[in-house]
């Protein structure tokens, strides 16, 4: 007998429509979060503010982006 998990046995009976939207529910990735992150830093232009700060803030941010 075959193992699948959960996951394998409902993406395969998944419509896309589905699968689209567990995949905006995503984390954001690294490089989304760098460029919001660099967008907030050249908004200062590019002076002062924290590179942690901004991280976090455009991490936070996408994360709400992808609750709406």
């Amino acid at each position: 007998m075959s193992s699948v998990s959960l996951l394998e046995k409902t993406r395969s009976t998944a419509s896309p429509e589905m699968i689209d939207r567990d995949e905006e529910l995503a984390a954001p990735s690294q490089d989304e979060i760098a460029a919001l992150a660099y967008s907030y830093w050249e908004a200062r232009g590019g002076h002062g503010g924290s590179p942690w700060d901004d991280w976090f803030r455009a991490e936070e941010e996408l994360k709400r982006r992808g609750e709406l």
